[in-house]
């Protein structure tokens, strides 16, 4: 059977997606969120409060639901036309950032190599199952959850049992892998997951972790047997 370096059974890992898998350029983000309010004429401070405090519920559903709910709790009157332009603006900025890592790919395909199940979980907007299929990772995964489409979101430890299922693995059998935002490696260990942060020069890791760390996604492999334990 293999285990990990701690001594655990591992059969699976399973990875986020922004900041981790792919990498998340806040300050181009925080730039197309003045955009989007200059495009609905919303005052900046206003949309920006209401935009952020919707962001659970944007997560777990459709973003242009929250979009329109944004709207209404910042006091802005937007059209369809201002809507569909927005809406087509972050497709366009999230399909230009779904650029993974250098070495994603790679460290996706080792582990399926040495014989690992690979699953993903990432909270995030509906823009992101429909760009997900045109991504070199897609192929290489053996189970995705998606938040927005699960109605879960990360550290929901329910979101984590639904990818180990979905892997055909108990939760303790897991790694997961990590950039730590959302709370996601306490999630990932309350469910039973061995989490490991991914600390790197664009993440921003969170203060109190005294976990394992791997500063590349490569990493992570040193840290498992050569052989996955055999499913439960």
């Amino acid at each position: 059977m293999g285990s990990d370096e701690t001594g655990r059974e591992c059969a699976a890992v399973v990875f986020d997606l922004w900041g981790t898998l792919i990498p998340f350029p806040q300050t181009v983000w925080d730039e197309v969120l003045v955009q989007i309010a200059t495009t609905l004429r919303a005052d900046l401070e206003a949309f920006l409060s209401a935009w952020h405090a919707d962001y659970p519920n944007r997560a777990v559903g459709d973003v242009e639901a929250s979009l329109r709910r944004v709207c209404q709790q910042a006091g802005v009157i937007a059209d369809n036309a201002r809507i569909r332009s927005v809406l087509e603006l972050r497709r366009a900025v999230l399909a230009d950032m779904f650029v993974p890592r250098p070495d994603a790919a790679p460290t996706l395909r080792q582990l399926r190599a040495s014989g690992y199940r690979v699953g993903l979980i990432t909270n995030c907007t509906s823009e992101v199952p429909q760009l997900w299929p045109t991504s070199l990772l897609s192929s290489l995964m053996d189970a995705t959850v998606f938040s927005c489409t699960e109605g879960l979101r990360k550290p929901d430890v329910a979101i984590y049992e639904l990818a180990a299922s979905r892997l055909g693995v108990d939760t303790d059998d897991c790694i997961f892998v990590g950039d730590g935002a959302d709370g996601e490696l306490d999630g990932a260990s309350a469910a039973g997951m061995h989490a490991i942060l991914l600390r790197t020069d664009d993440t921003h890791p969170p203060k109190a972790w005294n976990g394992p760390v791997i500063e590349r996604l490569s990493d992570v492999i040193t840290l498992l047997p050569k052989e996955p334990a055999p499913p439960a």
